[in-house]
């Protein structure tokens, strides 16, 4: 086997892929977060702008505050089969010095945007997390302010487990448990790996995929559903009442970063295509048509997820509502 290193430059980071996973499908989303006033922060949020993300309560760092905290460069390897390991950050930087960490809760609060955060939240649906701003107490706190005020308005919660081990402090996972699983029992969705769910809750991965009613009534008994994906063995749910296991699509996998932030947004698209709150699901659906509805928005998140893999880059390797269509129907890969 060869060996080649050599570095491409993607912009995206989980909460962003999922913003414009969103919009790319034709659901409209908004994304905040902290960047540096750096050519990495720019070329983000150029990036999020033309795709038709809303970035208006982005908070940016002044050009003082970015030398200390630039925008975050996360070092990725490839393997030859395309999958992904993260292997620290750009220059050797400690986790913790980058502008991300620095997400204010003062700033979405501030008497600048806090008429902006109102109105975003009145007109939003649904609040998606992942937990690594939780690894940081700053931008921990900001995320727990944000989703107090979403939940206080209605708004539903998504979490998407992200454990990455370079983000926490040495001998920090105990911490990092706690923290992550009380973000999540408080959440509508929660959606993890099941390599995630071994490590959060210690249910071995295959059973994890085998059993995700278990992971369900066990560990988030509120929610209304748990997502488990597992990469080339597919995934599986328990939503709504139901449980069921969707088979891996068979695509030419080129590079695996970004395809379960694909996942979320094919299901939160999904579920707003419905066109009534998931908790009228029952009511608004027939007994006999609830399972096969159930299925078809988990394989369409599903097939969102393997499309994002058979190109480069989390962003720009995302699918259209087209391309995912097609590829459920003519089961081809189609680029435009």
């Amino acid at each position: 086997m060869v060996e080649r290193h050599s570095w491409t430059a993607f912009p995206g980071g989980a909460p962003a892929n999922v913003a414009s996973a969103c919009c790319k499908l034709g659901t409209t989303s908004a994304f905040i977060g902290c960047l540096g006033s750096d050519e990495d922060g720019e070329e983000l949020t150029s990036l999020l702008q033309n795709i038709g993300v809303d970035v208006s309560l982005v908070q940016r760092l002044t050009p003082t505050d970015t030398v200390q905290y630039p925008t975050r460069r996360v070092m990725v390897t490839r393997s030859l089969e395309g999958d992904r390991e993260f292997g620290g950050f750009y220059g050797g930087r400690a986790a913790s010095a980058f502008s991300d960490c620095q997400l204010d809760a003062t700033h979405l609060v501030s008497a600048d945007n806090h008429k902006d955060l109102q109105h975003m939240m009145e007109g939003s649906k649904w609040i998606v997390c992942s937990t690594l701003s939780l690894a940081f107490d700053q931008s921990a706190n900001a995320v727990q302010q944000f989703v107090k005020e979403g939940l206080a308005a209605d708004t539903r919660l998504c979490v998407d487990v992200n454990w990455r081990p370079v983000f926490w402090p040495e001998g920090s996972e105990s911490r990092a448990r706690e923290e992550i699983l009380r973000l999540a029992r408080q959440a509508h969705i929660v959606k993890l790996t099941d390599e995630e769910a071994e490590w959060l809750l210690g249910i071995p991965a295959e059973e994890a995929l085998s059993n995700p009613k278990r992971i369900h009534d066990e560990s988030f008994p509120d929610a209304r559903g748990v997502l488990v994906t597992a990469g080339e063995k597919g995934a599986s749910y328990s939503l709504l009442g139901y449980t069921g296991q969707v088979e891996p699509f068979h695509v030419q996998v080129l590079e695996t970063t970004g395809a379960g932030d694909a996942f979320t947004a094919g299901l939160l698209h999904g579920l707003l295509s419905l066109g009534f709150d998931m908790d009228s699901f029952q009511d608004e659906v027939s007994l006999e048509d609830q399972p096969v509805i159930i299925d078809q928005l988990v394989r369409f998140a599903a097939a969102a997820g393997a499309l994002t893999c058979t190109n480069e880059g989390a962003i720009a390797a995302q699918p259209t509502f087209a391309q995912v269509e097609s590829f459920l129907i003519h089961g081809e890969v189609v680029w435009s």
